[in-house]
């Protein structure tokens, strides 16, 4: 399979994860902490696939550096949002604030990488590349989740 169609699959599946927990109330603390720990999961595994296998065929083209850099530093801050969230507990008032902060930022890099990223990444990579970036990125994700 090739990269671009794991990365939109992954993105859909946060999207669909951002809608479940936006359907719960503050009351539902279990379903809270279920659906959340498995959008963490999945975004951090996501990032770290992106950094160990897509990222790193981009950033040997000039062109790519700078947004490249961009989308590593939206995953940190991702993943700070995620600790804080993690942290706060659904229960917490502030944690619906945050998570909307979390999708927010999600989305954003969604739509840049999608867009502009996905879009060169497309001229640059040969088909056999893409498709060999697809296998490292989803090898990168079981590692990330299995340890």
């Amino acid at each position: 399979m090739d990269i671009f169609q794991i990365l939109k699959k992954d993105h859909q599946k946060a999207k669909d994860l951002f809608k479940k927990l936006e359907g719960t109330g503050p009351r539902a603390t279990k379903s809270r902490e279920k659906l959340f720990s498995q959008l963490k999961n999945d975004l951090e595994a996501h990032s770290h696939g992106e950094e160990v296998a897509f990222y790193p065929a981009l950033r040997e083209n000039a062109e790519m550096v700078d947004l490249i850099n961009e989308a590593t530093e939206e995953h940190a801050e991702v993943a700070n949002l995620l600790e804080e969230l993690e942290e706060l507990g659904p229960e917490s008032e502030e944690w619906d604030s945050k998570l909307s902060q979390l999708k927010k930022n999600v989305l954003h890099h969604v739509k840049e990488e999608e867009g502009e990223i996905f879009k060169k990444a497309k001229e640059i990579l040969e088909k056999e590349e893409i498709q060999t970036i697809g296998k490292e990125f989803q090898e990168a994700k079981k590692q990330a989740t299995a340890s």
